[in-house]
This record gives C-alpha cells, structure tokens and sequence, in this order.
C-alpha cells in the first residue's frame, strides 16, 4: 500500500529531481510533488512524496528526518492530510482516518427587515411642515426630545431642515419640550 510523506523546512532552490534522488537512495518513490509559487515558481520549503510501501516510508522517515540539505535540516513525517489531525481525536480509532463533515453553507438570514423609510412631504404634497403641527413634528423626534437623523427619518435634505427648523421653533415656544 503507497504511503504519502511530507517533507519540511527544504532549501527554497531545491528541485524535484534532487529529492527524489534523495529519496530513491532509501527506496522506490511513487511521486514527488515539490510546492511551488505560482508567479515565480520558486519552492514554497514543502514537498508531498509519496513512497511504495509503508515500510518504506518508516524506513525514509528513520533515515531522511533532520538530515542536513543544503545548509537546512529537513523534516519528513507521514502526511495528515488537509485535516491537520491523523486520528485518535474523540470517537476515532488510532489508525482511521476522519471522514469530513460536510455542511451547507450558511445562508444569510434577515432577522430585521429594515422599511423602506419615505419623504412624506413628497408622497403628499399637500402636507406642509408647520411648528403649530405638534403631532406630525412629534414623529421626527426620540422619546427624549432629540431630533432624529436623516437616516432615521428617510427626508429629503432640504425637508430635514425645515422640520429641525420648526421643531426648535415649536420647543422654543413651548409646544415641544426641549431635549433633555
């Protein structure tokens, strides 16, 4: 049965040829992978080889780990997969190997739909913005008597004015309470 080995910490100008001749004086190599960038194609300091046997890879593992390559001393250690973990987490036996849980993708749920807030000195032009008008004012102000903002609101620039005019104008007089 091949068994796949990952090879560390290797001298970033080291080729595939030179490894699998590395590895070829221990025994038969399947394959050698070497990791490389994509724009310069320059050694990213890993490579997956994959040996025969698995006695060959204990065998390669013995007599290739921390030897000194090209002024680095190399790790090589049996490949976990992308899954960084070899077995013997919770529920697994020592020698199986995980199997993925694959979820759906989460869905972006809408918990508050925000409305869609309109100018109503558009909708109805009819309306005017009046100081005296102390029920329609009361709409554009917090509990505390703030001025609420545009974003709140969904005014017209120009309609946020005139309603923050006669808002002041209307607690000036006394219609409104002031903020607090």
């Amino acid at each position: 049965m091949k068994k796949k080995l990952f090879v560390s910490n290797l001298d970033f100008d080291i080729t595939e040829d030179q490894l699998k001749e590395m590895f070829e004086g221990v025994g038969q190599t399947v394959s050698v992978v070497l990791a490389v960038e994509r724009e310069s194609k320059r050694s990213k300091g890993f490579a997956f080889v994959e040996m025969e046997s698995e006695e060959l890879a204990k065998n390669a593992i013995e007599e290739l780990h921390e030897k000194t390559v090209n002024g680095r001393p190399i790790r090589v250690s049996e490949d976990r997969g992308k899954g960084g973990d070899s077995g013997g987490g919770k529920g697994s036996e020592p020698g199986e190997r995980r199997q993925r849980e694959h979820l759906p993708p989460i869905q972006r749920m809408q918990l508050f739909r925000r409305r869609q807030k309109v100018d109503p000195f558009i909708e109805d032009p009819s309306k005017v913005i009046d100081f005296r008008d102390t029920a329609l004012l009361g709409r554009f102000m917090s509990e505390r008597g703030k001025i609420l903002s545009r974003r709140l609101t969904g005014l017209t620039a120009y309609n946020q004015r005139q309603v923050a005019k006669a808002i002041k104008r209307a607690q000036s007089l006394g219609l409104l309470p002031y903020r607090n």
